[in-house]
């Protein structure tokens, strides 16, 4: 359980719609105090506005998981002593309650108001994502941590080196200690930090597993962050190779590969860095059972669309770009569309 949020460590000031945590330190993670606070504000219904120095890094379980909420705001202090988000260089203003973008409207019409900080030329590495979900049968046999391995070890040439529930990551890598500490905790979802292997010869990687009992089994859900050397991604054939071959194992559920960039280690400062943009996504067996394989296979926009997995359980692979083309996100949106049609979507508002 987390500590009610007057008592986590990591928080210096709780207003009615945030919790502010302060931190200067060269490399922020997940550490146990700011998993804390990012739990224990969630759970008294307030966001997380994180406040750095401009030189501060974060990991990718940081940037992937904290800035979710409406009011969530990585907060950088400038070289001019003013703030500016992190994530998008709007400045910033706290007005008492919380940090938000300043008024940025002239006669009615909205203009730039980036932080010059923000805008700094860097050379930048490209940055291979993968958020994958796949589903077991809730069966005693049952032995997480598959998709992790297969994944790690097809993007950097080694699977995990270690897990853990914060950072930094202290436990080896064994799936059965893994699946033990998330059985002992179930029914309740476990939230997991996975760590790459060091070393010149791997690529610098790092992700999150996501581990919760649904409905119809037990719901695995990896996010996945690799460098690549220099900005060149895999292309998207030897990507969809690597989904296919989690298909072929497991029930995939679900699939997205976005090329990004950040740090050649993996971490990300708060700079420009572009805008991500879809190499592919990928239909489970889920979907390929309500709505057909040849359905599927024959969507708007899916010209190179194919079945993925074994036979009597196919899932589709979704070709879309190279991971640099942000105008490759209308594909996806037109993909996205006919997969779930807009009256379902109102049907569930």
């Amino acid at each position: 359980m987390p500590n009610d949020l007057i008592f986590s460590p990591g928080v210096d000031l709780i207003t009615e719609k945030v919790a502010v945590v302060m931190q200067d330190r060269p490399v922020i993670g997940m550490s146990a105090w700011l998993s804390d606070a990012l739990t224990s504000a969630k759970a008294s219904a307030r966001d997380v506005q994180l406040v750095t120095p401009k030189h501060s890094r974060l990991t990718w379980p940081v940037r992937s998981s904290l800035f979710k909420g409406a009011y969530s705001k990585w907060v950088v202090t400038g070289d001019d002593g003013e703030y500016f988000d992190g994530l998008n260089g709007v400045r910033l203003k706290w007005n008492g309650e919380l940090f938000l973008a300043r008024s940025t409207a002239t006669r009615g019409q909205p203009t730039s108001d980036l932080h010059p900080d923000f805008v700094v030329q860097e050379d930048l590495f490209g940055q291979l994502q993968f958020t994958v979900r796949v589903r077991h049968k809730p069966v005693d046999s049952l032995m997480l941590g598959e998709i992790a391995d297969r994944l790690f070890t097809a993007t950097t040439g080694s699977g995990p080196a270690g897990w853990s529930t914060s950072e930094p990551v202290t436990q080896p890598w064994s799936r059965e200690a893994l699946t033990e500490y998330c059985r002992d905790r179930a029914p309740s979802p476990t939230w997991l930090i996975l760590s790459g292997q060091p070393g010149a010869e791997f690529r610098p990687a790092v992700g999150t597993l996501d581990v919760r009992r649904v409905e119809s089994g037990v719901d695995e859900t990896l996010t996945l962050a690799v460098s690549q050397p220099g900005m060149d991604f895999p292309n998207v054939n030897k990507v969809g190779e690597w989904i296919d071959e989690v298909a072929d194992r497991l029930e995939l559920i679900s699939a997205m590969v976005i090329g990004s960039n950040g740090e050649a280690d993996g971490t990300y400062l708060p700079r420009f860095v572009g805008m991500g943009s879809p190499i592919g996504m990928a239909a489970g067996n889920e979907a390929v059972r309500e709505h057909g394989i040849q359905k599927l296979v024959s969507l708007e926009g899916s010209n190179r669309a194919l079945a993925i997995g074994p036979a009597h359980a196919p899932a589709v692979w979704y070709p879309i770009g190279d991971g640099r083309n942000p105008r490759d996100w209308d594909t996806y949106a037109k993909l996205v569309k006919s997969l779930v049609p807009a009256e379902a979507i109102a049907g569930k508002a």
